[in-house]
């Protein structure tokens, strides 16, 4: 079988770059705070579960601290995400661990709550010659496994937008290729969803109790 790479993509912590709508509510030095503790859980929870090579892909560089501390901590891989938008960024990444794999995979850094054994499915189908896919609430995808870099699957993409998925599966389509399609997950990019991932998620918790005891909005009716 095959042995696929898995590339972990995240911007700086720095405030006023992480996480800029969660700023709108708990402010730039919040919203950093809480982009960094997403990139921890969520690198301990690939280094931990995900049997392949783990990279942690980050923007604009690797020198922040947290990322230094994090490959020397978990003995993960850092690299950079190199020049262009979000699908160009992927495809490059998926193209050099295909290369060296036969197979590879991106996964976002907002799905820290992402379940161990939907990793091991994961990594499951890529390394049986399958492509895998993990969809998000808001119309997007956390993860994308693919046997082939195929450019076309990340052109006219409006990224950032709610219709990503479905224009990634109606391109998908026209190239012939099928995903199995791993558990729908919320992730993490406003103020609701922090609350709501915290519900069931003892990581984040700290920061809704906290925005709670600051007069912070609870979510409801939002």
């Amino acid at each position: 079988m095959k042995r696929p790479d898995l590339f972990l993509m995240a911007k700086q912590p720095q405030p006023g770059l992480a996480k800029t709508r969660l700023a709108q509510v708990c402010g730039a030095q919040g919203a950093a705070e809480i982009a960094a503790a997403l990139i921890r859980e969520t690198v301990s929870l690939a280094a931990s579960y995900w049997p392949g090579e783990v990279f942690l892909s980050v923007a604009p560089d690797a020198g922040h601290p947290l990322f230094q501390a994090l490959a020397a901590e978990f003995s993960i891989h850092l690299v950079g995400q190199g020049e262009g938008d979000l699908g160009a960024r992927m495809l490059r990444l998926l193209g050099e661990g295909i290369a060296r794999r036969g197979a590879a995979a991106v996964m976002g850094c907002d799905v820290p709550h992402c379940k161990w054994s939907t990793i091991e499915q994961a990594y499951e189908a890529l390394a049986r010659g399958r492509n895998a896919i993990g969809p998000t609430l808001d119309g997007g995808y956390y993860f994308l496994g693919l046997q082939q870099a195929t450019s076309s699957l990340f052109e006219g993409i409006e990224w950032g937008g709610n219709q990503v998925l479905r224009q990634t599966r109606a391109l998908a389509l026209q190239a012939g290729i099928e995903f199995e399609t791993l558990e729908t997950l919320r992730d993490v990019d406003t103020w609701e969803d922090l609350l709501s991932v915290a519900l069931h998620y003892p990581p984040l918790q700290p920061f809704a109790t906290r925005s709670l005891r600051a007069g912070l909005p609870d979510g409801k009716g939002s």
